[in-house]
């Protein structure tokens, strides 16, 4: 892996483990992390509870706040590696979920004035897993907000996620099944998951 120059954007579905990923490569890889604080979101906990209702100012909040953490990456890969737990694009999947009609019409000039100053990533690690896994996550570890998302929702999500990297090309792309990994408890999942991922950067 070159030093410079270099970004892994992980992804996938809420409670898929992004973020604990993130901070693993962070450690084992020396790489800088960015990640994205939904918590943070003063939205986020009343889309959930009235998805219509909230959601073109949770979604505008997020793609505001991870065009600013885009540009910062961008900034910092020049002098040493980084990773991230969100991809920039996948905006436009919560978008197309959740928007209609002027809003998105809005929402779509708006990201289309950010899209040409984003770099893709070196990599980008799609992590999946089957929706009753994906439940189970996020009701262990009860985020704020999160407990209020419907399995109708997230099963919606997780097949958009699927649907939108399926035939994906503007970047290298690395998709690992995490049912059953545990790589946040288990040492030898760790190992595994790190094992694949210095696999796919050589």
């Amino acid at each position: 892996m070159d030093n410079n120059y270099f970004h892994i954007a992980i992804e996938g579905p809420i409670g898929v483990g992004k973020t604990s990923l993130a901070m693993i490569l962070a450690w084992e890889l020396n790489m800088k992390a960015f990640f994205e604080p939904a918590d943070n979101n003063p939205y986020l906990a009343d889309f959930y509870a009235d998805i219509s209702r909230m959601s073109f100012p949770t979604q505008l909040y997020f793609l505001v706040h991870r065009f600013r953490k885009q540009l910062r990456l961008q900034t910092i890969k020049r002098a040493r590696p980084v990773v991230s737990d969100f991809y920039f694009k996948k905006d436009l999947i919560f978008a197309s979920l959740i928007l209609t009609g002027r809003d998105k019409e809005l929402y779509d000039r708006i990201i289309a004035e950010m899209l040409p100053f984003v770099e893709e990533p070196n990599l980008i690690i799609f992590l999946d897993a089957p929706l009753p896994v994906l439940m189970e996550r996020i009701r262990r570890r009860a985020r704020h907000g999160e407990t209020l998302i419907t399995e109708e929702y997230e099963e919606l999500l997780s097949a958009t996620y699927q649907k939108f990297f399926h035939d994906f090309q503007d970047a290298p792309l690395l998709t690992i099944d995490t049912t059953f990994l545990d790589f946040v408890n288990r040492e030898s999942d760790r190992k595994a998951i790190l094992k694949i991922v210095k696999e796919a950067l050589r």
